[in-house]
């Protein structure tokens, strides 16, 4: 083989410069690509951060929600009416704490309690515990001020008795247009800040005044994102919302680009943040920018390997140039190299962007598991099998097993399809609906309803049968239809629960431009006693913490909204039966 002439000095300098080219072309490339993959993890972040927080709104108005009616309820009550008209009397006052109590016992209420116009407290469910608010006047408080002058009021603040935080809503009692007291519920939120204790994200409440009233790190909770001003601090002394809690701040440092720190955190945070619905209030969430830091190493390296790439090519057609005919057989197996390392390279990056794809839907499918126990068991099982996939992927990453991270990586695809299908129906079911009556399809209404109870049928083991007529359609609004569906196929199910017969039947005909729809158990049926109680407020059957004893009177009412009627009945064969008539379809 014969070798190349020697290079003369013109051409050393020449390759000098070409090398520093690619030296600086090398850098670019780093620096954008890295900068560029950022960017773009940056946004798909903020994007994912959207549905969490809708997730995590909607929890925490579910728990407000649940209670926000329970003061009116509480006006039509009889035994309250006798207390505010004969305040002096201790069988009445003593009936209406009883009375309270039993309410609070069953929706889970912090304390329900009566006072009267002056803001004293008559009757209350804590009534026999040292704390009791009987006795106490709480005209200070706004949601008092508010109730008296407009009728309704609600306030968070912490307990200047109990010194427990809470929220209160407060309802005034009329009787002819004159007001004779005001009924308060408070409502303790500690449930739903535990449940933000395991998620990857962090998750902080701020109110109007800047302070932190829930946070899933409860060093925060309490702190002000500022330092109060003279003003408000003055307002929140004269209305004795956080009396002797210290309010320090919690130096809060925003940047230009989105991200926060805060004291005592080594990391910074990307911030989104969105209104509460019905309260001055925002959610934070706090995103980890580990996927960011990844995917701008894999920028960086993609960077380098372009440039790379680029070197390699120009090193190859200068060898080819100089070599000619002599150089052939060299020419050839540096061709050999550059291919090789050419998929290398591209392999390399392959395998980076797909860990990046993992670590971002594992991020994205963090907050899901926190709404229900039914949801968050359906979710486990997947997102324990996307994690040791996920562990899998990388082991086989580091050992070159590129088969087997791509077998694993299907896995996880899989896995992440069939989480998307159980929150989409779990979202579009939470969707606040107008209420305007639609033809709807009872058949697609059913099946959203048991897609909602699939873990829940799983549990208890239950058979489901369907037996609805072709085309069966009825008039109505179709979240409200599913909304009771859900209730009535979950008593169902609730009361097939141990029964050596577990079988739920949903049944559906027309007749007379009329739809019957009749949900019926293999259960204990119900008591003759139970029967004529079953639509009042606050009755049940189940124990204490259960159920609030509204669910079938928010139905018939839903049923009866439409122009339809709610009944129920016992089986001849045993169990029960709860049958819906309501309008059939419009046609055309």
């Amino acid at each position: 083989m014969t070798s190349p002439p020697p290079m003369r000095g013109p051409n050393r300098v020449k390759t000098g410069l070409i090398g520093l080219g690619f030296a600086l072309l090398a850098f670019v490339l780093a620096w954008g690509g890295g900068e560029l993959a950022a960017g773009i993890s940056r946004e798909a972040l903020l994007d994912q951060a959207g549905p969490r927080r809708d997730l995590l709104i909607a929890g925490l108005r579910s728990e407000l929600t649940r209670h926000e009616t329970t003061p009116a309820i509480l006006g039509l009550s009889a035994t309250l009416r006798s207390a505010l008209q004969s305040p002096d009397d201790p069988a009445a006052i003593e009936a209406a704490n009883i009375h309270m109590e039993q309410i609070a016992a069953r929706t889970g209420a912090a304390a329900l309690y009566l006072m009267d116009t002056a803001g004293t407290t008559l009757a209350a469910s804590n009534w026999r515990q040292t704390d009791s608010f009987v006795g106490r006047n709480f005209a200070y408080r706004p949601y008092f001020r508010d109730a008296l002058a407009g009728g309704s009021g609600r306030f968070y603040g912490v307990g200047t008795t109990s010194r427990e935080p809470g929220h209160y809503f407060a309802r005034a009692l009329e009787d002819g247009g004159l007001t004779l007291g005001i009924t308060v519920v408070k409502v303790s939120l500690t449930p739903v800040e535990k449940s933000w204790a395991g998620l990857s994200d962090r998750i902080l409440v701020v109110d109007g005044n800047g302070v932190v009233i829930l946070s899933s790190v409860p060093d925060w909770t309490f702190r002000t994102l500022a330092p109060l001003s003279d003003a408000e601090k003055v307002r929140l002394a004269d209305t004795r919302q956080y009396e002797g809690v210290a309010l320090r701040a919690l130096d809060w440092r925003a940047g230009d680009d989105g991200t926060v720190t805060l004291a005592g955190t080594p990391r910074a945070y990307l911030a989104s943040n969105s209104a509460v619905e019905g309260t001055p209030w925002r959610l934070y969430l706090l995103s980890s920018l580990d996927g960011v830091a990844m995917a701008r190493t894999v920028g960086r390296v993609g960077g380098v390997g372009l440039a790379a790439l680029g070197l390699l090519g120009w090193l190859y057609w200068r060898q080819r140039r100089r070599t000619r005919r002599a150089w052939e057989r060299s020419a050839a197996a540096l061709e050999r190299e550059v291919a090789a390392r050419t998929a290398a390279l591209v392999a390399a990056n392959e395998d980076l962007r797909r860990a990046q794809d993992d670590l971002v839907q594992a991020a994205k499918l963090a907050a899901l598991g926190q709404l229900s126990a039914g949801i968050t068991h359906e979710l486990n099982q997947p997102l324990a099998a996307l994690r040791t996939f996920s562990d899998n992927a990388a082991a086989f990453l580091q050992r070159g097993r590129l088969d087997r991270v791509a077998e694993n990586l299907r896995h996880i695809a899989g896995l992440t399809e069939r989480m998307a299908r159980i929150t989409g129906q779990l979202r579009t079911f939470a969707r606040r609906s107008d209420n305007r009556p639609d033809n709807v399809v009872v058949a697609r209404a059913v099946e959203n309803s048991l897609t909602l109870l699939a873990e829940k049928v799983r549990r208890v083991g239950a058979e489901i049968v369907l037996d609805l007529a072709d085309g069966l359609a009825v008039r109505c609004d179709k979240l409200r239809l599913e909304q009771v569906l859900v209730n009535l196929i979950g008593n169902a199910l609730d009361a097939v629960t141990g029964r050596e017969v577990r079988r739920v039947a949903v049944t559906g005909q027309a007749a007379g431009g009329r739809v019957q729809l009749c949900v019926a158990d293999t259960g204990p049926g119900i008591a003759d006693a139970h029967m004529p109680h079953l639509f009042e407020p606050f009755f049940t059957t189940k124990p204490p913490g259960d159920g609030l004893g509204l669910g079938l009177v928010i139905s018939g009412s839903i049923i009866r909204d439409h122009d339809g009627s709610l009944t129920a009945a016992n089986r001849p064969e045993g169990g029960a039966v709860f049958s819906i008539d309501l309008p059939a379809a419009k046609e055309g």
